[in-house]
């Protein structure tokens, strides 16, 4: 995403816009691997080496608060991501990578939708994971696991 779309994306949510601000929402925005709040500090400390951790940490509730970014929390630590639509997180227990499934989120919303008409429920957002092991890992893998196991 060019910074030009980023600041006027963070100033439609809300957000003021400074140049620490600006550069972890780019580190999120840009992104398609689901950083931590670790990542996001080292891929940030590159143009602000003085940048802390209580900043970024700070910005990105700002961030997640204002709808521009999602906090995906996990048992280990949480992860971000930029793409707030309707989708399926494919986590792999083997790497620990997140990539979005973009195919099924048709039913997302029709679930959703759903679950608003029968119990008069409003949901602010949802998150469905999919845990299992991503291509890479399952070429790794022996033959003999079985579903039994």
């Amino acid at each position: 995403m060019m910074q030009n779309a980023v600041v006027q994306q963070l100033r439609q949510g809300g957000v003021r816009v400074t140049p620490q601000r600006l550069a972890i929402a780019e580190a999120v925005l840009n992104s398609s691997d689901h950083p931590t709040v670790q990542q996001i500090h080292e891929r940030v400390q590159q143009h602000f080496p003085s940048m802390t951790l209580a900043t970024v940490y700070s910005t990105l509730g700002v961030l997640s608060k204002s709808g521009l970014i999602q906090e995906l929390p996990f048992a280990k630590q949480s992860r971000y991501e930029s793409n707030v639509l309707p989708h399926v997180n494919l986590v792999c227990v083997g790497c620990g990578n997140i990539t979005d499934a973009d195919d099924g989120s048709e039913i997302i919303v029709r679930l959703r939708e759903q679950v608003a008409s029968e119990t008069g429920f409003q949901a602010m957002w949802q998150r469905v994971d999919f845990h299992g092991w991503c291509p890479a890992c399952t070429a790794g893998q022996p033959e003999t696991a079985s579903a039994a196991d």
